[in-house]
């Protein structure tokens, strides 16, 4: 009697153990998640690649995660969409892998269905400080999964100078500053100090802008737009130099994640830093040492 009771009871438990399977119960496997997000058309919408130029990125994913219908009616795969997916962009030197530059994807637009799954396109634009070969690695993970599922796709690019004339590292110390002021008249400040200078690091990423300019009281009177009767500058952190047009633009850190902008022209060995504010325009020369 007691090798029947026990027969009973295996047979028993093994018709609960398929009823939450067939019913999608706590054994259900066949709902679980993929997260190996696909990666393709990785290209650089460049057909000449050159420095200070916006280099716009584009690439396609694909979000594989999806979750299986449990009623045995429908038999249908509800996929998410491409908007769970996020990426970033790194941009490295081929060979030393020292990394120049990294951002983050835009999502733009997706195509597909809840049946078949959504493929997202992404874009980002950087802009490289020096001609070179680099690799631009793109890191895709998926919001909706503990973990994110981290895919990665690599893409090979050369840059050039193109008709620009780059900077070189070095340390590049101030000639003048000169104010021109809207409500007339203008003033040079000559300097005479080694220490005011700007200094682009080896690493062509990083750079320091240190100054400090005394004008004495005299002046800021007699030239309101100084507003002051000194200037400071003190900047340290990574810094690009910017095409738009026919113009150019330096821009350098000067706090976490925080940037000044300074219109920008340079030969070889003259650079040439200005900006306007209140009608009134401030031009900062270097020479290269």
């Amino acid at each position: 009697m007691k090798n029947k009771s026990a027969v009973y009871l295996l047979l028993l438990g093994l018709m609960i153990t398929a009823f939450f399977i067939f019913t999608g119960g706590i054994t259900d496997s066949s709902s679980g998640v993929s997260d190996v997000i696909l990666l393709s058309n990785f290209s650089l919408k460049a057909a000449s690649p050159e420095i200070y130029a916006k280099l716009p990125f584009s690439i396609e994913a694909y979000n594989p995660r999806h979750d299986k219908e449990k009623d045995p009616n429908k038999c249908v795969d509800e996929y998410y969409t491409a908007r769970d997916l996020s990426g970033t962009l790194e941009i490295s030197q081929q060979g030393s892998n020292a990394v120049v530059g990294s951002s983050s994807f835009i999502f733009v637009s997706e195509a597909g269905n809840k049946s078949d799954g959504f493929t997202g396109t992404f874009v980002d634009t950087i802009s490289i400080n020096n001609p070179g070969n680099y690799v631009a690695t793109a890191k895709f993970s998926n919001n909706s999964i503990s973990g994110g599922g981290l895919t990665t796709s690599i893409l090979n690019f050369t840059v050039g100078a193109g008709s620009k004339t780059a900077l070189a590292a070095g340390t590049y110390r101030l000639s003048t500053f000169k104010a021109t002021c809207a409500s007339g008249g203008s003033y040079t400040f000559s300097n005479a100090a080694a220490s005011n200078s700007l200094v682009i690091n080896a690493d062509m990423v990083s750079a320091s802008l240190n100054m400090d300019m005394r004008f004495g009281p005299n002046v800021k009177a007699q030239y309101p737009c100084l507003q002051d009767s000194s200037y400071n500058y003190s900047a340290s952190g990574n810094f690009s130099v910017l095409t738009s047009g026919s113009s150019q633009s330096f821009k350098i850190e000067y706090e976490n994640s925080a940037f000044v902008t300074f219109d920008f022209t340079f030969d070889g060995v003259n650079l040439i830093l200005n900006y306007s504010k209140n009608g009134s325009s401030y031009e900062m020369s270097f020479v290269k040492q």
